[in-house]
């Protein structure tokens, strides 16, 4: 196929009236990001993981593969006046960030552990590189450092606490991948879940900070799951599994409890959106085309905003739609649907 323009890409919106089947089909239709109002935010390099400021009018992300540098580091954009600034200014890669406060930011970097371990980090597997989590104020000037232990932490999320803040975050330890909290008052780290033949990433707290959700993969059978975890209890529950490759969990900031992630479905070729309600256990595609789309984030305002990434020319951009409140029918079959089977 013959792109004449990159804005006339292959995205089926369930809401526009596609079928319930159309979500296992690549169907060309015009941009509907482009023709409905939506925004494109990033032009330059190759641009992940964006997450939307505490007032929702700034976006921070990694890009990489810029003039000025090629691998990753932090940036940051003002949505009102359309213009980016860099954050960080790391020796090595700085990714995975995230607002903190109207001031300060999370983020992870090789910087420290390439240059303490050069000879053990000279072949690292680009899954997992050696990192560790870092706190900065929005200049990249007052830099700390919060995690020393050799291997790859990253992925993190912030809990608010009047006593007692912490960071979520995955680290691979020990052979194991798993779910770590770090204390922010007195910076123990502490282990919430990791086990033996299997991966745990991506974890994301619940609206009411109940419960964690992440990543399962069984490293024996190579299938996923989404595994919630209530934090009181420490019980973990499969929501969904052997659906496909699942990544970039995030929950929308609002009630109801709303997961979105990416998936990569069997038997598809590009990574889609979907959302998942855990009350109503209803899974709903958001966006999918013949470009994948990851990285789903939405804003914490009445009128809520989607920022996501887009994949084009083998490179990613960040794009906002305002997200419409139906997103259409429910994957799973209706109860009606099950009696009659």
């Amino acid at each position: 196929m013959k792109w004449m323009n990159p804005a006339i890409v292959a995205l089926c919106f369930l809401a526009t009236g596609c079928s319930h089947l159309s979500v296992t089909k690549d169907v060309l239709t015009p941009d509907y990001l482009l023709a409905k109002g939506s925004k494109q935010i990033t032009f330059l390099g190759d641009n992940d993981h964006p997450r939307f400021s505490e007032d929702n009018d700034k976006l921070i992300y990694t890009s990489r593969g810029r003039s000025s540098h090629k691998g990753s580091q932090i940036y940051e954009m003002d949505l009102a006046k359309n213009k980016e600034r860099r954050v960080t200014f790391s020796d090595g890669d700085a990714f995975d960030a995230i607002y903190i406060s109207a001031s300060e930011i999370l983020y992870s970097s090789t910087t420290d552990e390439i240059k303490e371990s050069p000879l053990l980090n000279k072949n690292f597997d680009k899954e997992y590189p050696p990192s560790d989590l870092y706190m900065s104020d929005l200049y990249g000037t007052e830099i700390v450092r919060l995690t020393q232990q050799p291997g790859y932490d990253g992925q993190s999320l912030f809990m608010t606490h009047a006593l007692k803040p912490a960071i979520l975050f995955t680290s691979r330890r020990g052979g194991l991948t798993g779910i770590y909290r770090l204390d922010l008052k007195n910076l123990p780290v502490s282990l919430i879940s990791a086990e033996k033949d299997k991966d745990k990433r991506y974890p994301t707290l619940s609206p009411d900070a109940k419960q964690l959700v992440w990543v399962e993969k069984d490293l024996k059978t190579n299938t996923q799951s989404l595994v919630a975890f209530k934090l009181k209890e420490k019980i973990p529950v499969v929501l969904k599994s052997q659906e496909g490759e699942y990544r970039d969990l995030q929950f929308a900031p609002r009630p109801p409890a709303r997961l979105f992630y990416s998936i990569l479905r069997k038997g598809e070729k590009q990574w889609q959106l979907e959302a998942y309600d855990l009350e109503k256990q209803c899974t709903q595609v958001v966006f999918k085309g013949n470009d994948s789309l990851a990285s789903p984030v939405v804003s914490n305002e009445s009128q809520e905003r989607l920022a996501f990434t887009r994949s084009f020319q083998d490179k990613k951009q960040i794009y906002i739609v305002t997200l419409p409140a139906d997103l259409g029918p429910c994957l799973e079959p209706a109860p009606s649907d099950t009696l009659k089977k």
